[in-house]
């Protein structure tokens, strides 16, 4: 065996042996058969407090297509790239809620809401959902935070527009679920990542 040919089976053995252990090369996907990790952070998601809604006016900011979850079944959605259905609804607290299930391709429906939700707002893009109090589900990344908590953002929450761009949603809450008379409104900003 010449020098040359010993010296390059030297060199791969020594690059073979430094990988990480226990790392693939490949980058694995998220196991979207178990329920994703709550996170108790804001992670890539930040807030502020507006003063007012910005004008929802069809050019900036477009209305959001928030769904209500009051009735078992599918819930209407313009991806195919996975489906969300609702069981187990009734009344929960204030008013009607259910279990919000997520299904990708052939694989087992699996239950993403924490406790019951009323409504549920999926961006656009199919990235995120968006559900009651104010839960963001990444899709891609399989990982769920816990926004209304890291963000102080109490329930009752609604999603009122998202930007032009997708990278930003309007919010309004207040203290009461409904037939609210002389509630104050407080108006939120969200920046998706």
């Amino acid at each position: 065996m010449s020098s040359t040919v010993h010296l390059v089976t030297v060199g791969l053995v020594l690059l073979v042996s430094l990988r990480p252990v226990g790392r693939s090369s490949v980058a694995q996907s998220p196991d979207v058969t178990k329920p994703p990790p709550i996170l108790h952070s804001a992670g890539p998601f930040g807030a502020v407090r507006l003063s007012q809604l910005p004008k929802i006016d069809g050019r900036q900011w477009i209305a959001a297509e928030a769904t209500p979850t009051f009735a078992d079944g599918v819930v209407p959605l313009r991806t195919k790239a996975f489906s969300l259905t609702t069981k187990d609804c009734g009344d929960r607290g204030d008013f009607t809620r259910c279990q919000l299930l997520f299904r990708r391709g052939r694989a087992a429906a699996v239950r993403i809401d924490v406790d019951y939700s009323g409504w549920v707002f999926v961006t656009p893009d199919a990235r995120y959902i968006i559900h009651e109090p104010l839960y963001v589900l990444d899709v891609h990344d399989w990982k769920q935070y816990a926004l209304f908590e890291a963000l102080r953002i109490p329930n009752y929450t609604s999603i009122e527009g998202i930007s032009r761009d997708g990278k930003r949603l309007s919010i309004s809450r207040r203290d009461c679920a409904m037939d609210c008379r002389n509630v104050r409104r407080e108006y939120y900003e969200l920046t998706l990542p």
